[in-house]
């Protein structure tokens, strides 16, 4: 392995000794010319952070299924309704238990092995909102994370507060596993939303901060990959664990990994931090730090950091969106994106057991998709911009909606409705990968906590509804949701058109840098 030796006077040119002005941006574009084993294996390290957030994220899609199909009759009333059914083999289904309002425990009994927390406190049918109530709440909670995560990442930086985040997820995972009612996993839900919200915004602040500007459309595109592979290992953990409190646990024990990855990782404190707080020392430790565990060098004697001093604190930061309103403006149209984006994401991770006929293959070949989402908005970031990927991605979810309306069976577990809401699904993950990256070279340094927090809760009240919105495939026509997906996704590519395209420009590092 070889060493990484500081630069010496003498191997500096004589006029690197004249004093220097330089942005923390230009240090890192200087030094990072490229991708090499080191910096990749440290990328995907940080990574590693985020192997909990698509489990603990989507868990109510295993713990809460309602199993329609999986029940047999146990009672006179629903053995004549049996007999007298012209159709006996679709007779175990939704529409049979609940418009003859059947029982469980009476009318008829679960036939599945598999436990849920739906079929232990008898939640279907006419109450089967509770389902949609406790997979939205976990957004509410991250809404309050988000808004609570502002004043973190400013007063105790990027890595501590995502350190804290990820811990309260460990806590309250773990909780819910052990939950003895409906109300008490209500509020473990809530807690779980509110640590994962500031765990996985302070994770990507602190990672694409580092990420020089050549390789940042990379970091950004592989970031989304660890929510990708942490729902595969879920939908692994949903196909063979068989009671829902022991997918609880062991979904902690992929927080309690994430947690200590945290502290094990090389990368330091984001010295952006340190220079909005005033600490030019402190900012150039870390970048040095950085230099060191990707093999580069660079020597800071003569070299200062330009900043500005500011008074960093929440009552500033939001009047700050007044006196510059180019910034109010692209923080308002990143806001919508990411609400339009989440709503379609969450809508489709809740509904899959409604528009494919097994719920653990539908699960898996989208959480599939969304790695190949994830993946393919890299090339097409290079190819079309920034601000053209996204629209191209946005359009993409429009198209395959209005293509799914068309009623094609190909067979009896596929139809043109399973496969256009699959390639959707990819064109929807791709599109939240490329909102993500977009925003965070939109924000400004001094306020990227702010802003990234702001969008991440536009995105939370999407992500809220995502669930109520799958409750539409079993009370009205299934051309209504899928309808409701193509106009929302048009909208995002409305309010894309209007923001400016930012490939190759520099990240800006205050509210002055940001111009219309």
């Amino acid at each position: 392995m070889t060493t990484v030796e500081p630069i010496t006077e003498k191997e500096k040119p004589n006029d690197s000794r004249q004093e220097e002005f330089v942005t923390i941006e230009d240090v890192i574009d200087k030094t990072v010319k490229r991708l090499n084993f080191r910096l990749a294996f440290i990328y995907c390290a940080a990574l590693s952070t985020v192997l909990n957030a698509g489990a603990v994220t989507d868990m109510t899609v295993m713990t809460g299924n309602i199993p329609y199909k999986d029940w047999t009759c146990s009672s006179k009333k629903c053995t004549s309704l049996y007999a007298a059914a012209s159709d006996k083999e679709t007779f175990f289904s939704q529409q049979t238990m609940c418009d003859n309002d059947l029982i469980a425990g009476i009318d008829f009994d679960w036939a599945t092995k598999k436990t849920t927390f739906t079929t232990d406190w008898n939640i279907y049918c006419k109450n089967e909102a509770k389902l949609s109530t406790i997979s939205g709440v976990y957004f509410f909670g991250g809404i309050f994370g988000l808004l609570c995560s502002t004043g973190i990442f400013d007063r105790i930086g990027r890595k501590k507060g995502a350190l804290i985040g990820s811990a309260i997820t460990t806590l309250a995972t773990a909780a819910s596993g052990v939950a003895p009612n409906y109300e008490a996993l209500l509020v473990f839900r809530i807690m779980s939303g509110f640590g994962m919200m500031i765990s996985y915004t302070g994770c990507y602040c602190w990672i694409i901060e580092f990420a020089p500007t050549n390789l940042r459309n990379i970091a950004s595109g592989l970031f989304p990959m660890g929510w990708s592979i942490s729902s595969l290992i879920f939908a692994l953990l949903g196909y063979l664990v068989d009671k829902w409190q022991n997918i609880y646990l062991a979904a902690a024990g992929i927080c309690a990994f994430s947690t200590i990855m945290y502290i094990v990782n090389p990368l330091p404190e984001s010295p952006r931090f340190h220079l909005v707080r005033v600490e030019e020392k402190e900012a150039k430790k870390c970048l040095l730090s950085f230099f060191q565990a990707t093999g580069n060098r660079f020597c800071f004697e003569g070299v200062n950091l330009i900043y500005e001093k500011r008074v960093q604190n929440y009552f500033k930061q939001v009047s700050d969106f007044k006196r510059y309103p180019a910034m109010l403006k692209r923080t308002l149209l990143c806001m919508l994106c990411w609400f339009f984006v989440a709503i379609i994401g969450f809508a489709y991770t809740f509904g899959w057991s409604k528009i494919g006929s097994n719920l653990y293959t539908s699960y898996l070949l989208g959480t599939l998709g969304g790695s190949i989402g994830n993946v393919s908005s890299i090339p097409t970031c290079k190819l079309l911009g920034r601000k053209g990927a996204t629209i191209f991605f946005f359009g993409g979810i429009a198209a395959f909606n209005f293509i799914a309306m068309a009623h094609v069976q190909f067979s009896e577990s596929w139809t043109l409705e399973y496969v256009a809401s699959l390639l959707g699904s990819i064109s929807g993950s791709a599109a939240f990968a490329m909102v993500y990256l977009y925003t965070g070279e939109l924000s400004p340094t001094s306020h990227r906590g702010m802003i990234m927090c702001l969008s991440s809760s536009s995105a939370r009240v999407g992500s809220f509804l995502g669930p109520y919105v799958s409750l539409l495939y079993g009370v009205s026509d299934r051309r209504v949701p899928l309808a409701l997906f193509a106009g929302l996704a048009f909208c995002g590519c409305f309010a894309s058109f209007f923001l400016p395209d930012t490939t190759g420009v520099a990240i800006p590092e205050t509210p002055k840098d940001v111009k219309d």
